[in-house]
């Protein structure tokens, strides 16, 4: 039986990176980098990236 289903993920990303570098920029980069890794380890599930956004509507009460 195919199924699909769609997940909500909110990741806190932290690193060291030189002030003028674009650090959104970097990590989107990164993350992307990663879930395409993982495809190897599950190569029976397909994945579809719809969207990898810098959410800039945070508090600072939500931070890890």
């Amino acid at each position: 039986m195919h199924k699909g289903i769609r997940l909500d993920v909110r990741l806190w990303i932290e690193g060291e990176d030189e002030p003028a570098h674009d650090f959104a920029e970097h990590t989107i980069k990164a993350v992307r980098e990663m879930l395409a890794a993982g495809q190897f380890t599950y190569p029976k599930l397909q994945e579809t990236i719809r969207k990898i956004e810098e959410d800039t509507s945070w508090e600072e009460d939500e931070n890890p």
